[in-house]
């Protein structure tokens, strides 16, 4: 026991830290961890993560943790299986899930889920622009994903609700609302199977509003040539009939009599185009 004490509190975690950055850091993609120490019980703390994509600048990290602790499963272990759990501090909310290591026709994998509550979406650097943020709520839901033992992703899905959400305008948007868009809730989906083109879906419904996307993305690196092809459906009667005339004149769309716009956006995700 005293060994294994020994070992715990003097392990070279400076070393694993770097070698992890390391593993992580590929395609464009970077890994940054400012601290990984011992936690007890026994497992490993991080502070200070940060995933970074090239095509975004050093202040908009793709995600970004305070903190995250990792335990091992120890029954788990004892029965020659490797499941860990983790818990994780970002955007003033909390997430948590498990990862366990399988093989499925021989082949290494590590299946991961995760559920997280109560993110707050104006602390997400890429949801702002110019210091301010243009949609505020807090964010909830789940995620699964099926990684092979080199980091890639075989297949997964994202599900996001959200409680009372705003839409608020930022200068430099072609689209300059006049007044912030209040939806009662929010919904969201997204799935990849492997080598196919991910689905998403996107609706928000509020008073006499109503918002809904669906269509694919199929990802690629660098990030900013993954093409998008969404097809949008927006109606308001009444209560948002200045924002849809607005979003009639950038689209190139007239409202149906029903006050309903659709439109298509599409193209690599650097330069997104409006279409039929």
């Amino acid at each position: 026991m005293a060994f294994v004490v020994f070992v715990y509190v003097l392990f070279p975690y400076d070393l694993l830290q770097q070698r992890l950055m390391e593993w992580a850091s590929r395609d464009g993609i970077q890994l940054v961890l400012t601290r990984l120490r011992p936690a007890f019980p026994p497992g490993l703390r991080a502070e200070g993560i940060r995933l970074q994509v090239d095509q975004f600048s050093l202040s908009d990290a793709t995600m970004s943790i305070e903190t995250l602790r990792v335990h091992p499963e120890w029954l788990a272990l004892l029965s020659r299986k490797m499941q860990v759990r983790f818990e994780a501090g970002l955007y003033r909310g909390r997430l948590e899930g498990e990862a366990r290591y399988t093989k499925v026709e021989g082949a290494p994998l590590w299946e991961v889920k995760t559920r997280f509550a109560d993110l707050d979406m104006t602390q997400y650097a890429l949801l702002r622009r110019d210091g301010k943020a243009f949609i505020r709520g807090r964010l909830g839901g789940d995620a699964t994903a099926t990684l092979t033992s080199d980091g890639d992703m075989q297949d997964g899905s994202l599900n996001l609700r959200v409680q009372s959400v705003v839409l608020v305008s930022v200068p430099g948007w072609q689209l300059q609302l006049p007044r912030e868009i209040a939806c009662d809730t929010l919904q969201g989906e997204l799935k990849t199977p492997a080598k196919q083109a991910g689905t998403v879906a996107l609706t928000c419904q509020g008073k006499d509003l109503f918002i809904d996307g669906r269509g694919t993305v199929a990802w690629k690196i660098p990030l900013a040539d993954s093409q998008l092809n969404v097809r949008w459906q927006v109606r308001s009667e009444e209560a948002y009939k200045p924002e849809l005339d607005l979003l009639a004149t950038v689209v190139r769309r007239r409202p149906d009599r029903r006050g309903e716009i659709s439109f298509r956006l599409q193209g690599p995700l650097r330069q997104l185009r409006t279409g039929a």
